[in-house]
């Protein structure tokens, strides 16, 4: 054989190896794309994230059903309860928006919406401005110093209501109260806190003076401590310090806080009865009557449960009305 055809003969051997050897490596980046172990990780790990989602479902389940018998299906026969007369006894009677009607018309409703509307803005005012300017002090106060105010404050929120009320119950009595003890101390006669009808839904405002001591004044605080760092030592080059700052760099900065704090502060005061039952009973006459009470008495005094739960229907749809009203107008500008 020649020399010529040695070499064509080795030059053809060489490329059927390369060719064999490319077919080769192909199959196994394939196999290694498609098949194999690696393509059983993903089947793997979609089995094990259906596993964790069945043991997650069988733990929330039972905290489903249980929210859902004690708090949504009492809330939902309420709001079907108001179409129908009942006694608590005797089987209920529809009566469609008669209950509705009655209310509306009632001598008391008039007072009770201008109550209530009084109560609510004037709660939401103190108490907004009392936990904003508390939480500005705060978040400015050396370290230690801050962190000793912050638990002083707070500390009140785990008293139970009941004690707080009965310590102002004390407070506003026209003979022996502390409120009267200092009027007099300064020659000046009390007036009947509870007692007069100019004053008795005042006074119910004043429960809880200095207004510090709420969950608003945390939501500020973080929020506060939240603000970018950068701004404020920017703010402070700029000449905004002090007061000027809280209006015009921080409580923009805060709107989400504020949105958070006038929504919680409102349902709060609007369906909060329990210091007026227990100090005024709605007196004196119907001064300080609210709906939150009215609904208590119709229900669990006079027996007309169908006509409490209309009152409460009425009572939720407005609160419904206060919180989608202030998301939309307090939204974050952007």
């Amino acid at each position: 054989m020649s020399m010529a055809g040695v070499a064509a003969t080795g030059e053809s051997a060489r490329q059927q190896t390369q060719h064999s050897s490319g077919q080769q490596v192909g199959a196994s980046a394939r196999g290694s794309k498609h098949g194999g172990r690696p393509r059983s990780r993903p089947l793997a790990r979609r089995r094990n994230g259906l596993r964790l989602n069945r043991a997650a479902a069988v733990f929330v389940l039972p905290s489903m059903l249980l929210i859902g018998i004690f708090t949504y299906y009492p809330a939902v026969r309420s709001l079907i309860g108001g179409f129908y007369s009942w006694n608590g006894f005797s089987a209920p009677q529809y009566v469609g928006l008669s209950q509705f009607n009655e209310y509306f018309t009632s001598p008391t409703f008039g007072v009770e919406a201008k109550n209530v509307v009084f109560l609510v803005l004037g709660w939401l005012f103190i108490t907004l401005v009392a936990q904003f300017t508390a939480a500005e002090v705060v978040a400015h106060l050396p370290r230690k110093l801050g962190n000793i105010a912050k638990y002083l404050f707070a500390l009140p929120i785990v008293l139970p209501p009941v004690v707080l009320i009965d310590v102002w119950a004390y407070m506003f009595n026209p003979t022996d109260g502390l409120l009267n003890k200092i009027f007099n101390a300064f020659g000046l006669a009390g007036p009947n806190w509870l007692g007069n009808e100019h004053l008795a839904l005042v006074s119910i405002l004043l429960i809880g003076f200095p207004w510090i001591s709420n969950l608003g004044f945390l939501i500020f605080l973080g929020g506060i401590q939240n603000l970018p760092r950068e701004l404020m030592e920017a703010s402070a080059l700029d000449g905004a310090s002090g007061l000027r700052r809280w209006l015009h760099v921080d409580a923009p900065l805060l709107i989400p806080q504020f949105r958070v704090a006038f929504i919680l502060g409102g349902l709060y005061m609007a369906q909060n009865f329990v210091p007026i039952l227990l100090l005024t009973n709605g007196g004196p006459g119907n001064a300080t009557m609210v709906p939150g009470l009215d609904m208590y008495e119709q229900a669990f005094q006079n027996d007309q449960y169908g006509y409490g739960m209309a009152i409460g229907t009425l009572l939720f749809i407005a609160m419904l009305a206060f919180t989608l009203f202030t998301m939309r107008v307090l939204r974050p500008r952007t």
